[in-house]
């Protein structure tokens, strides 16, 4: 199980690298509408296919709920992490993604789901400090990170936050096939409207080959394999120990960064990448020792 969470955080950190790579052919809502339309198919076809699946009962009321966990976690959080990872450096994507924890418990403790002890708000206060120092210092040689990025790339990791808060209150009613499937369908059909324009205007026939096995694998290995991996070892893992693995995810994107788009590493973001660290663990020690 310890491997197949390594597998799918190397999936999600090798996303941010497809991803550079496909957005130097086409525009970020293009790509974003691709993922998540390719997703929505290969989940609906694994739906179709699997004959002992149990029964879908939903109400209109679970429907419109899981439209807003779409929007949150399919929609709005694509529509900017595709749009800053083609602003940032794949070092920085991946910090900043690792502060998802600190964004849940951030929104759990304003929506008083959680309480704010002196601990967990001296992590989140360390990481956010983190991220200042991350994105206010000069970019590495070879690196196109900006302030423009960073703050997009935090916004989409606030309102996957968000979809993880939702998230909790459905999971444990459908299994993790069913609930994929409707949830990225949704995700995708609302994103449409947005993206229609600049997803019709593609060459797609131009396409380089290098476009096309990038988001082959967004798709496959990035989406739908994560998503299930991640979703399967909730069941079998503790979730402290499910979390654990944020750690690894920016230092493996930093480093593909480095070897394949040669992008540079500053001690500033070195600094930055450690207190946001640091902050991540600081929020976490006290459920893992409560878990423990």
């Amino acid at each position: 199980m310890h491997l197949l969470m390594l597998i799918g955080t190397f999936f999600w950190a090798s996303n941010i690298i497809a991803g550079k790579v496909v957005l130097r052919s086409m525009p970020p809502m293009a790509l974003a509408q691709a993922r998540v339309t390719g997703a929505a198919l290969v989940f609906l076809t694994l739906f179709a296919l699997w004959r002992g699946r149990p029964p879908l009962r939903m109400s209109i009321r679970d429907l419109g709920y899981l439209a807003l966990t779409a929007l949150f976690g399919i929609t709005l959080n694509q529509i900017f992490f595709i749009g800053g990872i083609g602003r940032t450096s794949a070092a920085h994507a991946g910090l900043i993604v690792a502060l998802g924890p600190v964004m849940v418990l951030i929104l759990s403790s304003a929506m008083r789901l959680e309480a704010l002890t002196l601990l967990k708000s001296a992590g989140a206060a360390i990481s956010l400090g983190g991220v200042a120092v991350l994105s206010t210092g000069k970019p590495s040689p070879g690196s196109d990170a900006t302030i423009s990025g960073d703050v997009i790339m935090l916004l989409g990791t606030a309102v996957f936050a968000y979809y993880t808060i939702l998230l909790k209150k459905v999971a444990n009613r459908y299994d993790a096939v069913t609930l994929n499937a409707i949830i990225f369908v949704l995700g995708a059909t609302m994103m449409l409207p947005v993206s229609a324009r600049t997803l019709f205007a593609v060459n797609w026939t131009a396409l380089p080959a290098d476009a096309w096995w990038c988001i082959a694998f967004i798709v496959t290995c990035g989406s739908v394999l994560a998503y299930l991996i991640y979703a399967f070892a909730l069941t079998e893992l503790t979730a402290s120990r499910v979390a654990a693995f944020n750690y690894l995810q920016p230092v493996i994107a930093a480093g593909l960064g480095l070897w394949l788009l040669a992008e540079g590493i500053t001690g500033r973001a070195l600094a930055g990448g450690a207190l946001i660290l640091l902050g991540v663990y600081l929020a976490e020690r006290e459920g893992k020792v409560q878990e423990a």
